[in-house]
């Protein structure tokens, strides 16, 4: 602002130091018009009078004056013939050529000494009275031209004593607005500027709550109260961020498997979760920034393609979705098994974007744990049908052995009805050992080797084990094309762990009496087993769900593990089979197990 109000101030100067010397030019201009007018009438009088010693008096006289160098008057063809420098007579000058007659001119210039002189040119025209010795006007429109020169360094003093006095007060002026304007700026505009740079500060800081106190109206109060609303929004939409952070982090780490977030480009770790920290024996935060293959194979380099299928390089070159079978080494150098399901995943940031992989990492031991303390869990829940299967054989071989000891101590011993006794007791054991047989092919630890399994057998045990259920419950249980050998490539255990839970979710499916119906049929090449219920059916909205985990719902309104039906399908599906439903409220529900025959 000084710099420019400098600069205006020097135009402005210029232009009136200008405007000054041009107003005193236009007043010696007049001066010498008055004075030639006097000239005038006297040299017209001189000449009526024929009194031109006079006129001489007169022009010398007037360059005597202070101010003024020298006047002098020109004949019209430019000859001087009267001047107050007795040098100048005689001398011919082209001065006011052309001017019309009457009009004076007034401009700098410099005489034949170099002096700088303001130089005043009035033409006298030709007037009626003068033509006696001027001739007729048309003729002669001009008597001469009056030049007075005046003292240039007079004018050039008082037009820079005008333009100082003129500077001194617009710089005063100036200064005193500059001030001024300086305080108002401080005030209005420098100090709320300093508040809200101060405010910033605090927000880089952390300190989200800060805002700036202002109460003016101006623009820049304005700016304030825009400031602190936009202020407002930006830390309620990072609280928002930090709360959906938070909750993604707890769904994370609520997960059972473990899940982490690799960056493609570095197989750098940007996300774990605690369960992947759990699962390699380090916290979440220590695997951050650190390679996928040091939290994992605690290799210092990346794995070797030729020895491990690494989920990264296989996502680099496909967008399927990849599912390996790992050997991890936990912190303390021991192997684990693990089973890597991997996703990429690309995610756009304000000024780039970058490919991730996510990986879904479950611990297969953990898996087992999980399968066998469900499978024990079910086998809890059968525990009065088992003692009711077992206890009716064991009363019959109490009954059997006290019968023979009573006939022994009574010294009645009868060899045919010892042997009757004999297969009764007999028979009661293969019943014992039969139940238990049924229990111990359902609790076995699933194989790995999968191997000929009767899946009639299998149904025929299972309604077997929940015969006692079904009757304290008034089910009715059918086995239909039970009647002959069926065979499959499964795990026999497995396949029972199957049958039991679809079995016992057809029992919890019916209120009050009903009927359980399962069949076994060969359609088209593939073997069917097929369980049935009369039971409350299940509602189109829930269909697609009954397959989730943890997801339950009885008709009893009794609380389920919401495994049963996951586990199924992860047998089916092992087996290369599929399953199938059919169901409809009120109408009971029908489950189908698919499997391939055995060619």
């Amino acid at each position: 602002m000084v710099i420019v109000a400098a600069l205006s101030s020097a135009v402005l100067v210029g232009l009136l130091f200008h405007a000054y010397e041009r107003e005193l030019r236009a007043e010696r201009a007049q001066v010498a018009q008055q004075v030639a007018l006097l000239l005038h009438a006297a040299l017209e009088n001189a000449m009526l009078k024929r009194d031109v010693p006079g006129l001489a008096v007169i022009v010398d006289n007037l360059g005597r004056q202070p101010g003024v160098e020298r006047v002098f008057i020109l004949e019209p063809g430019g000859e001087v013939r009267f001047a107050s420098d007795p040098t100048l007579l005689g001398q011919v000058m082209q001065i006011a050529r052309g001017v019309p007659p009457g009009e004076v001119t007034a401009a700098f210039s410099v005489d034949d000494a170099g002096t700088e002189i303001l130089r005043s040119a009035n033409v006298v025209a030709n007037r009626e009275p003068c033509q006696i010795c001027h001739g007729p006007i048309e003729q002669y429109p001009v008597n001469g031209v009056l030049v007075i020169d005046y003292a240039a360094d007079e004018v050039r003093a008082k037009a820079r004593a005008g333009a100082l006095a003129i500077t001194l007060a617009g710089g005063l002026v100036l200064v005193l607005t500059l001030g001024l304007l300086w305080l108002l700026f401080d005030r209005r505009v420098l100090d709320p500027v300093a508040r809200l740079a101060s405010t910033v500060a605090a927000w880089e800081s952390g300190r989200l709550d800060a805002r700036v106190e202002w109460q003016t109206d101006d623009e820049v109060g304005r700016l304030a109260q825009r400031y602190n609303r936009m202020a407002e929004q930006i830390e309620a939409l990072i609280k928002d961020i930090e709360g959906q952070r938070h909750f993604l982090k707890q769904v994370l780490d609520g997960l059972p498997d473990g899940v982490r977030l690799v960056r493609q480009a570095d197989y750098a770790t940007v996300l774990a979760n605690e369960a992947f920290g759990r699962q390699a024996g380090i916290a979440p935060q220590d695997a951050m920034g650190k390679p996928c293959y040091w939290s994992s194979h605690r290799r210092e380099q990346p794995c070797i393609g030729s020895m491990v299928i690494c989920p990264l390089k296989e996502l680099a070159e496909s967008d399927e979705p990849v599912l390996v079978r790992h050997s991890h080494v936990r912190a303390d150098g021991r192997e684990y098994a693990v089973e890597v399901s991997a996703v990429a995943v690309t995610l756009a940031f304000h000024d780039r974007s970058e490919r991730y992989v996510l990986e879904s990492i479950r611990d297969l031991m953990q898996v087992v744990r999980i399968s066998q303390e469900q499978r024990l869990s079910e086998l809890g829940l059968l525990a009065a049908g088992i003692a009711h299967e077992i206890h009716n054989p064991l009363a019959s071989i109490r009954l059997g052995v006290q019968g023979l000891l009573h006939d022994l101590e009574s010294g009645q011993v009868d060899v045919d009805e010892i042997r009757e006794y004999m297969r009764v007791i007999d028979h009661e054991i293969d019943v014992c050992v039969g139940v238990t047989k049924r229990l111990l092919l359902l609790a076995r630890k699933p194989s790995e080797q999968l191997r000929k399994v009767d899946c009639v057998l299998a149904l025929r045990d299972t309604f077997s084990l929940l015969a006692y259920d079904a009757q304290l419950q008034g089910i009715r249980q059918e086995c239909e094309g039970c009647d002959q050998t069926v065979e499959i490539i499964a795990d026999d255990s497995d396949l029972r762990m199957a049958l039991l839970n679809l079995v016992q979710n057809a029992h919890h499916a019916i209120v009050g009496e009903g009927t359980v119906t399962g069949r076994v049929m060969i359609v088209a090449g593939e073997v069917i087993l097929e369980i049935a219920d009369t039971g409350v059916g299940i509602p189109e909205a829930l269909r697609d769900r009954i397959f989730e985990p943890f997801f339950s719902r009885r008709a009893g309104g009794g609380a389920g593990t919401g495994l049963g039906l996951t586990i199924v399908t992860s047998v089916v599906e092992r087996f290369g089979g599929r399953i199938e439903v059919d169901s409809a409220p009120d109408q009971g529900s029908r489950f189908r197990l698919i499997f391939p025959c055995i060619r």
